[in-house]
């Protein structure tokens, strides 16, 4: 049989085998684009870590991510088997704050995350991932305003000059640190997240301003409450008070503001994971699983290879019925082990 015939045995093998199966994966579609959002207490505390994630190729033979316009990675740690953030890169658990305990092979197939409170990790029901785009969630064109801004006590107006001229529309440039942020037309004030606060400043990447919220939303016209604006005290030095009225809407309403699935098979989306025992359904491959089983499928694979060869032989040599299958197996028969054993008694 030429090496041509033999490998097109094997390929055969292969298929009957399931071969291909456990070598290719799952077969399931993950998110390329994920939402990771809290409430406010979790974005007071880890806030710098939610916002929308991109797909950056894979790690632990699941998807990876990377926070857009940001410095955090969200992959499967296999070691633990469960998923995590860094800040470095791919493999490493130094300083993650962020644990999602499943070991799923999509990241938003369960949510059974917990958050790094300053000294434990704490569980969270509300701390979700799930397949959204930052389009379909966040407005792109913004109108910051207050009923504040034209009030006066004491004869001292509520808003200083600087806070009121950061109100105003703004729209959105571009991405940093999982949100959009966004500027005021053809003037340098800028409405960016960072350091787990959304301010207006005069420049991308500054950390002061005149319009301040600690902790905040992935979307700012989904904040409520909480917002400050900046003022001068007796002494001459800046200070942050609150604007109970300040709020910020969008500009154009969005048509659909409910996060848009990419596909329908990925689970349910905010259910906490509770492991139990596999009742029929298939698990996960892990790393290992898909080792072993291609090692499997191949040596099964070798062995069809070489028993149809053999078969292939015999068959060519004129063998038919048990004949057949005894010297395809390599087995003697009966009649020829004792003809064998009464020939060497005579001799």
């Amino acid at each position: 049989m030429t090496d041509k015939n033999e490998l097109s045995l094997l390929f055969v093998g292969c298929l009957l085998l399931g071969f291909p199966n456990p070598c290719l994966g799952t077969g399931k579609k993950c998110c390329s684009s994920i939402l990771l959002d809290s409430d406010l207490a979790v974005h007071k505390i880890q806030g710098d870590k939610l916002g929308f994630y991109s797909q950056l190729g894979y790690y632990g033979a699941r998807p990876a991510y990377r926070q857009q316009g940001g410095e955090f990675f969200i992959f499967y740690y296999e070691q633990e088997q469960h998923w995590i953030d860094s800040r470095y890169f791919y493999g490493t658990s130094l300083f993650s704050k962020l644990v999602n305990e499943m070991d799923g092979y999509c990241l938003e197939e369960h949510n059974n995350w917990s958050f790094y409170n300053g000294s434990d990790l704490m569980y969270s029901e509300v701390l979700t991932a799930n397949c959204s785009k930052i389009e379909d969630v966040c407005c792109k064109e913004l109108r910051i305003s207050s009923a504040n801004s034209d009030v006066i006590i004491d004869n001292e107006s509520y808003y200083n000059n600087q806070s009121k001229d950061s109100l105003g529309d703004y729209k959105a440039i571009g991405i940093t640190n999982g949100r959009y942020v966004y500027q005021k037309e053809n003037l340098d004030s800028f409405l960016e997240y960072g350091g787990k606060h959304w301010t207006v400043s005069s420049g991308v990447g500054q950390n002061s301003g005149h319009i301040n919220h600690h902790g905040g939303s992935v979307c700012p016209e989904h904040i409520e409450k909480e917002w400050q604006i900046s003022y001068t005290n007796a002494d001459g030095g800046w200070e942050w008070k609150d604007d109970p009225f300040l709020k910020i809407t969008c500009v154009k309403e969005l048509t659909d503001t409910t996060p848009k699935q990419e596909h329908q098979d990925t689970g349910l989306l905010g259910q906490p994971y509770i492991q139990t025992e596999q009742t029929g359904q298939a698990s996960n491959y892990s790393a290992e699983t898909v080792v072993f089983g291609c090692i499997s499928m191949l040596l099964l694979s070798m062995m069809i290879a070489f028993f149809t060869r053999r078969f292939y032989r015999a068959w060519g040599r004129g063998a038919q019925g048990k004949q057949l299958l005894f010297e395809t197996m390599d087995i003697e028969q009966a009649g020829e082990n004792q003809a064998s054993f009464n020939k060497f008694e005579d001799q």
